[in-house]
């Protein structure tokens, strides 16, 4: 089954005990305000662009300031290299580093609420767990903040 952890903390992130095998999917969202936030996120498979999937990490942002667009992107390239693709408010780090482990996502996801000094609220989705996994919460997250998610795994 697929689950989804979310409005998780960084030390939740930091806590947590999973399979990296088992990540399908993270997003580390950042609230500016009612409106105004980025998230930036990572696919197993892949993020749509186009017909063909693009391989790394990317973000989106919604009414945020060009200047800060532009500081988050020379920030992800300086710490996780790629290509730079854009569609609309979208990033994609085309071939850039990938992390999955709860201690990189977690140290990044504090640095960069430390360098917007902004909140950060992560997302992870997990593929091909098992009910014995969550009935005995192996991967030590809150179990009040898993949503499992109806379909083919």
């Amino acid at each position: 089954m697929r689950i989804r952890y979310w409005h998780l903390t960084i030390s939740e992130i930091l806590n947590a005990k999973y399979p990296i095998e088992k990540v399908n999917h993270w997003e580390i969202k950042c609230l500016y305000g009612e409106y105004e936030h980025f998230g930036i996120f990572w696919y197993k498979y892949g993020t749509p662009f186009d017909k063909e999937p693009v391989h790394g990490i990317c973000f989106y942002y919604n009414e945020i300031p060009e200047n800060i667009v532009n500081e988050l992107t020379n920030y992800l390239i300086s710490k996780f290299g790629g290509k730079i693709l854009r569609r609309q408010s979208r990033v994609f780090l085309e071939g850039s580093k990938e992390i999955n482990d709860s201690y990189n996502i977690g140290q990044f996801a504090n640095e960069i609420s430390l360098k917007f000094s902004i909140p950060v609220e992560i997302t992870l989705e997990f593929e091909k767990v098992t009910k014995e996994e969550l009935d005995d919460n192996s991967f030590n997250f809150p179990l009040k903040k898993a949503l499992p998610i109806v379909g083919i795994d």
